[in-house]
């Protein structure tokens, strides 16, 4: 049996690694694993982020055309849905999340990232949570985002902060922190904004990063306030 501080050594220092080393067995990339991973979910209700759903709603019109890219249970778009938006779209390697999604109204894709078959300059926001540490070719990735957006649209990205490498969760095979993320996220994006946050449910703290395309939707200062306000008010909705 390889020591706890041996595996920890190799996850922190040489995650890609660890992580193909790990799953030899266990396909973590496999459709019928994520089918299942879905279906525990659903049944579970575990994988909703309410403060990260206000701070998309903030970010976002009712009117922008919108791709979740990896959306899993789809809580976010059933929150976006739910609040009047009306152009929503979600991708997923599961099917079954393609077929449940489907029947809830949401049209959906079905795709193995990093691979995107969508045509250029479609949607003015993609949003990607949870997902970029899970993608081994992670700049192919990323231009296929920077290509499906159009020249107004942004990114939003959600991973981890500093936590749940592959040691952790063995589908990761990459650990961010906010100076690695903005170096993987500003080759592809004219104007990237990171912060660190929490989310209502979670206890594990997430890099938000909001990326813009070509044109500036928010300025720095703006975007500052914009999260300010969203988790001001989980703060004051957890004092009453």
């Amino acid at each position: 049996m390889i020591p706890w501080r041996v595996k920890s050594f190799f996850s922190e220092n040489f995650p890609l690694g660890y992580h193909l080393l790990v799953n030899l067995r266990n396909q973590h990339k496999s459709e019928e694993y994520w089918d299942n991973a879905f279906d525990q979910s659903w049944q579970s209700g575990n994988r909703d982020w309410p403060t990260k759903n206000r701070l998309i709603k903030a970010l976002t019109s009712p009117t922008d055309r919108i791709l979740d890219v990896g959306s899993g249970t789809g809580s976010l778009l059933r929150y976006l849905k739910e609040n009047g938006y009306a152009h929503l779209e979600g991708l997923d390697i599961s099917k079954r999340a393609v077929e449940v999604l489907g029947k809830h109204g949401i049209t959906m894709h079905h795709a193995v990232l990093p691979d995107l078959p969508l045509f250029d300059q479609q949607y003015d926001v993609v949003i990607a949570s949870q997902v970029l540490e899970h993608i081994i070719r992670r700049q192919k990735f990323l231009s296929s985002l920077q290509k499906i957006l159009k020249p107004s649209g942004s990114l939003i990205i959600f991973v981890p902060d500093n936590c749940l490498g592959p040691i952790d969760e063995p589908s990761h095979v990459v650990k961010f922190n906010k100076n690695s993320l903005m170096k993987e996220l500003s080759t592809c994006f004219h104007s990237v904004f990171i912060e660190s946050m929490k989310d209502d449910n979670f206890e594990i703290p997430i890099l938000f990063a909001y990326a813009q395309n070509n044109t500036q939707r928010y300025t720095h200062d703006e975007l500052v306030n914009i999260l300010s306000q969203v988790t001001h008010q989980r703060r004051a909705d957890n004092s009453i």
